[in-house]
């Protein structure tokens, strides 16, 4: 095992030797040759990458649901459905109860409703018309959608 000083060194230079070790340290309960700082910033980092991917997939679920529920388009409508349960499969993969707490609804509709707007010219509601349980539910699609 590496000295402390030099696994701040190694995880600049092999991260996944400094990851090794560091998994390596923590089963052994060897805290004194734990990059702390690099380990804090690290569990920092994976929880803000599964925000954003659960706030991703929120948003490209509201974008469907919003091209189903106010496009007229009728033929696209079984791949918008596609589409919201693929996200839906991977959305489940991925929120917990805790991430479900820091969502912002309104923000991502916005996010949402800015991007459609760009391809589209609609009249959509000021106000996100879902909730966090309506996009995670199969209840929107047409029966006559679905095989």
């Amino acid at each position: 095992m590496i000295a402390l000083e030099s696994q701040a060194t190694l995880y600049e230079t092999d991260y996944h030797l400094w990851l090794e070790q560091t998994i390596e340290a923590l089963q052994a309960s060897d805290l004194s040759t734990i990059d702390c700082q690099n380990l804090i910033e690290e569990l920092i980092s994976l929880g803000k990458t599964d925000l954003r991917t659960v706030n991703s997939l929120i948003k490209q679920i509201i974008i469907h649901r919003l091209k189903l529920d106010y496009l007229p388009d009728r033929e696209p409508r079984k791949h918008w459905c596609k589409e919201i349960f693929n996200f839906q499969d991977q959305l489940a993969d991925t929120l917990t109860a805790s991430l479900q707490n820091k969502i912002d609804l309104a923000e991502l509709y916005f996010r949402a409703k800015r991007q459609l707007l760009i391809d589209y010219e609609l009249e959509l509601p000021e106000t996100c018309p879902y909730s966090l349980t309506d996009l995670l539910s199969t209840d929107f699609v047409d029966n006559s959608l679905i095989p």
